[in-house]
């Protein structure tokens, strides 16, 4: 009898957050960005930074990531019902939930933003496809702040707590294993390496073990239809530079999900970005996404 009372719970609780996603996928009108900060008090943020790293100092690190893994993956905390881990499971981007659309606010822009993967989150700074956070413990503490349900009653030492443990956890979202990190990549990924290093110049802005280099830039991805999205101000109109590993599991592609799939990238690279074209040939441009894929 106990056995058929747990089956059932856990039946109610996965209809629930089913439920969620699915709102989430089939109304994206009325989702709500998690990280949309609001007004948020700087001296608090400051304050919980401040304790954050205090719990940080003198927490043994598998106590503080086996909190932060149970944190990101609770449904129980959000406003909206879902986890950290819907819309990055286990680190990684979850394409089936789709974009977080916009505007958020009143004078916000119009147009999707792509949930991005957290591989190597905590080497990836800035945060946010504008880069308008400097650091993680910054952007996990204002995350909490503003979207948990208790974020902007509960005393401000759970709020540090929660912040070290995830922010701790975060750390350990290692990219998965791929033939690239195995040594066992395709010749035709082998080649396409050649060109990402090469003729594409690829790896002027994709460099080092994530393939990013924490900078932004602008090139000319178009907006969607309807879409105003400004990106950054400095530059101006600049996203970015997201890091490639696993990438070929992050469809869609670019802040804006305008590309489908990775050709589709490459095509745009090769012809119509601001950066020029590049002039690839087919057979470069079959060999540069299968390194892609390798990633």
């Amino acid at each position: 009898m106990t056995r058929l009372r747990a089956l059932a719970l856990f039946a109610v609780a996965a209809a629930v957050v089913i439920g969620v996603v699915a709102s989430r996928h089939h109304s994206p009108t009325v989702a709500r960005d998690p990280h949309f900060f609001g007004n948020l008090d700087p001296k608090q943020v400051n304050r919980v930074l401040h304790a954050a790293q205090a719990i940080s100092a003198s927490t043994p690190k598998a106590e503080l990531v086996a909190q932060g893994e149970q944190l990101f993956e609770s449904t129980g905390l959000a406003k909206q019902g879902e986890a950290c881990s819907t819309c990055h499971t286990q680190g990684a981007a979850n394409p089936a939930l789709g974009m977080t659309p916009h505007p958020q606010f009143k004078g916000d822009f119009t147009g999707p933003r792509d949930p991005p993967a957290l591989w190597g989150v905590a080497e990836t700074d800035p945060y946010f496809w504008d880069g308008s956070v400097a650091n993680l413990d910054d952007t996990v503490a204002k995350t909490i702040l503003g979207h948990f349900i208790d974020g902007a009653t509960q005393p401000e030492a759970v709020t540090a707590r929660q912040t070290s443990a995830i922010v701790t956890y975060l750390t350990t979202l290692d990219p998965p294993a791929s033939s690239f990190s195995q040594g066992t990549m395709s010749p035709s990924a082998q080649r396409g390496e050649l060109v990402f290093q090469g003729k594409g110049g690829c790896v002027g802005c994709h460099r080092g073990p994530l393939f990013t280099d924490n900078l932004l830039h602008n090139t000319g991805v178009p907006q969607v239809k309807g879409g105003t999205d400004p990106g950054s101000p400095n530059p101006p109109a600049s996203f970015n530079t997201p890091q490639l590993r696993d990438v070929r599991n992050t469809a869609p592609y670019m802040h804006n999900g305008v590309f489908t799939t990775l050709r589709q990238v490459v095509d745009f690279y090769d012809t119509n970005t601001v950066l020029g074209p590049l002039g690839l040939t087919e057979q470069e441009k079959v060999d540069l996404v299968a390194y892609l894929d390798a990633l």
